[in-house]
């Protein structure tokens, strides 16, 4: 069977042996040539009447070669193409011979993620990005009074941190550890990690550790009630294995730090000299920086005027309250002590768990409905309260009730901040005391 003439003529790219031997590739212009004889021996004779399409075949002819032509281009451009392709793709395969492409792709995205941490770790930005807020002046300040209690050259930036948990078991935290350089080159966690990082059991959301008494759950912290609060913040004090409460001890904190070791520190007969000369140094330090800072009374005074609702952590709630319209805060359908009643049934021990807990959820549903149709009405305070209530409690059992509250109470306060930390406090609420996210990360 005579083989067809390959429509690429002599300029076929194709070297496949099956096609090879399916067509043949004969010189373009010998094959004209062969055409034009054999149509001369068959071409009909023409009449008159054909002569109007004589002008119309040449066109025909050129449009034919052009089109021809074209297709022979983008033939050889697909060709180029595919052959490219196919090496690009063999060159692939060869550098990721014998190894996981999906083990090299995390590899190089954590690189990245690394590269940015690192970068990160070059500014305060570290803070607000990690911890979601910002820290008050007298923060840095007493960084730097720190620096002034101790000094070695080989480590300029621990020293005094060093030197005030040897001395006073003080351990300054959270904030503090990222000025001392403890968060360069740490192992990277998750966010909720870092939101996690030296929270206590009770800590609400608007608290943020910066001391703690080595080994006991006795620490202090700034107390927000916005997020984006950073200056004239009160410092609070808890002993997460005390419960709940929390109590004001000073407007700024060198005063906080005085408090300690005043009410905290627990010193021996060795330690006197360095109490009495630790002491005498902070009003130094203030008075040699004119640093003028605020005081427990005036910012407590301000802030009671602004408070909705005491709450069982006896901190309170701050809401923005229109006392000419009521709108912003309504009471609870039930008193604090009937709220206590309710939760009581969780502690009785001769009332089997899964029973108590239905039983409880039964009482509280109501109060929590009347809650978020407050919500609904713009008294974003009533939810924000009972959320805390119940988180405040310390019933596990009670956190996804509790967080149903506080999402809707603090997304409509615009405290999206409060949320997240809230979230990733709930989801791994413990009641230790070393709460450090480098020794859960080891």
């Amino acid at each position: 069977m005579p083989k067809e003439d390959c429509k690429y003529w002599d300029k076929c790219y194709q070297r496949n042996p099956a096609h090879l031997s399916k067509y043949n590739h004969p010189d373009k212009k010998e094959e004209k040539d062969k055409e034009g004889k054999e149509d001369k021996k068959v071409a009909p004779k023409r009449s008159a009447s054909a002569q109007p399409e004589e002008k119309a075949i040449p066109n025909a002819s050129s449009s034919s070669t052009e089109r021809g032509n074209m297709e022979d281009q983008q033939e050889e451009a697909r060709g180029s193409y595919e052959t490219e392709t196919a090496e690009l793709q063999k060159e692939a395969l060869n550098n990721i011979s014998g190894k996981n492409y999906m083990e090299i792709l995390e590899k190089r995205i954590r690189l990245s993620v690394q590269q940015e941490y690192d970068n990160l770790c070059q500014s305060n930005e570290f803070i607000r990005h990690k911890f979601l807020v910002e820290m008050p002046s007298d923060f840095y300040e007493f960084w730097k009074f720190v620096g002034t209690l101790k000094t070695d050259p080989s480590k300029p930036k621990t020293a005094g941190l060093e030197h005030l948990e040897k001395v006073f078991q003080l351990k300054l935290v959270g904030p503090f550890e990222f000025l001392a350089g403890k968060f360069h080159g740490a192992k990277m966690g998750e966010p909720g990690d870092y939101l996690r990082h030296w929270r206590f059991y009770y800590d609400p959301p608007e608290f943020q550790t910066v001391f703690v008494r080595r080994g006991t759950g006795i620490h202090y912290g700034y107390w927000r009630d916005v997020p984006q609060d950073k200056e004239n913040l009160l410092i609070a004090r808890n002993d997460s294995a005390k419960g709940c409460e929390f109590e004001f001890v000073a407007g700024n904190i060198f005063d906080a730090f005085l408090y300690f070791l005043e009410h905290d520190f627990m010193g021996t007969p060795f330690t006197t000299g360095q109490l009495s000369g630790t002491k005498k140094a902070v009003p130094k330090y203030l008075s040699e920086n004119s640093l003028e800072l605020p005081q427990l009374d005036r910012l407590q005074r301000e802030r009671n005027k602004r408070v909705v609702a005491k709450t069982f952590h006896r901190a309170g709630i701050v809401v923005p309250f229109d006392r000419k319209t009521q709108l912003g805060y309504r009471p609870l359908a039930v008193s604090d002590n009937e709220l206590k009643k309710m939760l009581a049934l969780l502690e009785h021990k001769d009332i089997d768990g899964q029973a108590a807990k239905q039983a409880v959820l039964e009482k509280l549903q109501p109060v929590a409905n009347a809650a978020i149709i407050a919500v609904d009405e713009s008294d974003f305070g009533s939810a924000l309260e009972l959320g805390t209530d119940l988180f405040s409690s310390g019933h596990k059992e009670l956190h996804m009730l509790a967080s149903s509250l506080l999402v809707p109470a603090y997304s409509m306060l615009s405290r999206p901040q409060f949320i997240a930390i809230a979230k990733a406090h709930m989801e791994q609420r413990s009641r230790e005391v070393n709460l450090c996210m480098f020794e859960v990360l080891k």
